[in-house]
């Protein structure tokens, strides 16, 4: 049984989407994307002279009766679409606990997951962590494979630190096929490592959308006056400060700042960016601002 936002309404309103993709795919079969190959779908892509053999269907008779010469129209090829969605399973994602991070993460990327399936494409989810195994499903077409997926994402647990780039090296070369990749993550990682795996997905040729993934209580701390004793989630580092109001401007201005960052950098890199606060509503984040950053048409 698919977990409680997926209900029968929701899961009709992601039949209507489809992932856009910017970059020509090389699919399998027929579908719905344009691929770099020419083929017979209806959106045309260039000219070419006649020769012996080619279908006369496809001459231009007005480009012959202005010339006297003999050109072909030339269409795209479409075909199906690869999506590729990593979701970040290091220590972090557990924190403040696991439902309110890593769990909508996860759901998140099965919505994601289910508005490919139902159009008939492919896709296969990677979970990253810093370990040898690159932990990734079989690809999965057909709305049937949903719960493939969910059972793959429920037998995650996060934990550990991450090295985003070498994750995504391991990850990437099993990759064969172009497509669309979706990172799913709470990007609290220094600058430079984010830049280094974001970077290493554009270098595949891979059209790159990035979701950051907070919960309320890291927006908005709720520590009580006084002192308090931090550990790191992932090295388990503790650190003794007394927060007070001075300390609460002081991180959110650093949490706006580093999000500001990754924002600009995306926006600059050409990768789609959103942020998802998992207090919020599941469905109006999928159904109205992911369209809203490009994500689905």
């Amino acid at each position: 049984m698919l977990p409680a936002p997926f209900t029968t309404d929701f899961l009709n309103r992601l039949e209507a989407l489809r992932v856009r993709t910017r970059k020509a795919v090389l699919g399998n079969r027929p579908g719905a994307y344009t691929s770099p190959r020419r083929g017979a779908s209806l959106e045309f892509a260039d000219y070419r002279r006649y020769s012996p053999g080619d279908d006369i269907r496809y001459i231009d008779w007005g480009i012959f009766a202005r010339s006297d010469r003999l050109y072909v129209r030339l269409f795209h090829e479409e075909v199906d679409l690869f999506v590729y969605i990593f979701v970040d399973a290091s220590g972090s994602m557990g924190f403040p606990s696991r439902g309110e991070k890593f769990t909508p993460a996860c759901n998140l990327a099965l919505a994601l997951s289910y508005v490919v399936l139902a159009n008939q494409d492919h896709v296969r989810l990677h979970c990253l962590r810093d370990s040898e195994a690159a932990e990734a499903s079989p690809f999965y077409q057909g709305r049937h494979r949903m719960i493939d997926l969910l059972d793959f994402v429920s037998a995650a647990t996060p934990a550990g630190a991450l090295d985003l780039a070498s994750s995504l090296g391991r990850h990437l070369k099993r990759i064969r096929r172009p497509g669309k990749a979706i990172l799913i993550s709470d990007f609290l990682t220094p600058v430079e490592s984010y830049q280094q795996g974001l970077n290493l997905l554009r270098a595949f040729n891979l059209d790159i959308a990035a979701v950051q993934v907070l919960s309320r209580r890291e927006v908005e701390p709720r520590f009580s006056r006084g002192g308090v004793a931090l550990v790191d989630s992932e090295s388990g580092e503790e650190l003794r400060i007394r927060w007070n109001e001075r300390r609460r401007r002081a991180y959110r201005e650093s949490l706006e700042r580093h999000n500001r960052e990754l924002k600009s950098f995306c926006h600059q890199s050409g990768i789609d960016y959103s942020l998802f606060v998992t207090d919020g509503d599941l469905s109006d984040f999928v159904l109205t601002t992911l369209p809203s950053i490009g994500l689905f048409k």
